[in-house]
């Protein structure tokens, strides 16, 4: 009865808010924790969502998979819970619990009714601060993700991503996948995961996001009961090598008997606090991002008909990400689909892009911003994302006026900083006898 009332509550937080309707307050605690609030009263719901600093690029080398590893487990058993008693205490209340990581932080989120966040929390804070990594539940995850890493061998797609990555990063953290290699998995132990928890998993490297029926008052209340004591202490350097600079377009060409060539495209791209964050946003809507509008679709899937799934991205984060674009194309048509998502990126950049077509990406972005946070868990993710790239609270206010005032000129000038046609990686699964792939 409880889930079923929860569940309709979370339905009925559905509805689109604003961006205007966005207070956030901030503030730090003694232990250095971040602490922020969004007071959502309407319904007797809480998100409570906890970033800390603790992403895929912070693995150890050689150990690919340990922050992902910690994450997972998480909710596998405390000093004073199993994972059992973690998953009934949390679903007896009609709540959820769940911790991951990506590539620069992981999470840990908890939603229950408001008259239950106390538990919830008390609960979240142990599996934060006391998780047992007992090596029976270390064994057991360690082995459900080799088994994945080993499934994705056979997924063509996830293996012209990955090889996009390490093409275009080398020994930079962001060539190793989030949930590590098959030699990474196997050399980690259970103290490795345990000595990566001792020392990310600190207040002072750490955001505790509520969103919902909480006031701030009651939320540092609570804050300071369950974390108060957990001492800061000092932070790891984070690690500052760069992406390679690859000036040279390479092919690389990986053989499996499949009828369908995978393909995977593109460079080094930017930082998530980078300027030109926004017209990079918009310039990409127009050429790959913008679903069947953009003209990368219009040109390779509407007019030429050389693939049904095709799309170009930009994955801005703390330090350079990826640009990509993407798409599945018959064998024989690999070449020529190549040859023309080329030719769109050389079109973006020597003509300023249409009224229409920049009235259009504009009006898009700006009308999708409040499904960013029409429920309090998408709100949450947003808060520790913000902090963990330190965008700043007034974010949600200062992204629809950075849409706005971004302009063709702004658009053709980002193409030509950031797209590089002449110094692209490329990847190719496919049937290479077929496929035949030669560099443009």
């Amino acid at each position: 009865m409880i889930r079923a009332l929860l569940a309709f509550l979370l339905l009925c937080l559905a509805a689109p808010a604003g961006a205007a309707d966005i207070r956030v307050h901030r503030e730090t605690l003694p232990n250095g924790l971040v602490l922020q609030v969004v007071a959502r009263p309407a319904l007797p719901i809480v998100t409570v969502e906890m970033g800390v600093r603790a992403g895929a690029s912070r693995d150890p080398a050689g150990k690919a998979g340990t922050a992902n590893l910690a994450a997972a487990l998480l909710t596998e058993g405390t000093a004073t819970r199993s994972a059992a008693e973690i998953a009934e205490a949390i679903e007896f209340v009609g709540g959820s619990i769940g911790a991951e990581a990506d590539r620069d932080y992981a999470t840990l989120s908890l939603s229950v009714l408001s008259r239950d966040l106390s538990m919830g929390l008390h609960v979240l804070a142990d599996v934060a601060r006391h998780p047992a990594f007992a090596p029976d539940e270390f064994e057991r995850v360690r082995k459900e993700v080799a088994g994945a890493i080993r499934a994705d061998e056979d997924n063509p797609g996830r293996v012209a991503a990955k090889a996009f990555d390490r093409a275009l990063f080398g020994d930079h953290p962001y060539a190793r996948p989030v949930e590590g290699d098959t030699d990474g998995i196997a050399a980690i132990t259970r103290d490795d995961v345990a000595a990566f928890h001792a020392t990310h998993y600190v207040p002072n490297n750490a955001v505790l996001s509520f969103v919902g029926d909480v006031t701030p008052d009651m939320a540092r209340a609570l804050a300071t009961e369950v974390f108060g004591d957990w001492a800061r202490r000092p932070l790891a350097p984070e690690p500052a090598q760069a992406p390679p600079e690859l000036p040279d377009s390479r092919l690389l060409t990986i053989d499996r008997p499949v009828a369908q060539a995978n393909v995977v495209l593109g460079h080094v791209g930017i930082t998530r606090d980078n300027p030109d964050f926004y017209p990079v946003v918009v310039m990409n809507y127009i050429l790959g991002g913008g679903g069947f509008t953009s003209r990368v679709v219009k040109s390779v899937r509407d007019d030429q008909g050389l693939a049904y799934s095709v799309f170009t991205a930009f994955d801005a984060r703390r330090q350079p990400g990826t640009f990509s674009a993407v798409f599945q194309t018959r064998n024989d048509n690999a070449n020529q689909a190549i040859r023309s998502v080329l030719a769109e990126l050389r079109r973006i950049q020597d003509a300023p892009v249409t009224d229409q077509e920049l009235d259009e990406a504009k009006s898009y972005l700006e009308g999708s911003f409040p499904l960013r946070l029409d429920t309090n868990r998408k709100t949450a993710y947003l808060l520790t994302f913000i902090e963990m790239y330190g965008l700043g609270v007034d974010y949600f206010d200062d992204y629809l006026a950075r849409i706005r005032r971004v302009t063709a000129a702004d658009v053709q000038r980002v193409a030509r900083q950031y797209l590089r046609p002449d110094a692209m990686q490329w990847v190719v699964v496919a049937d290479q006898e077929a496929a035949a792939v030669a560099a443009p």
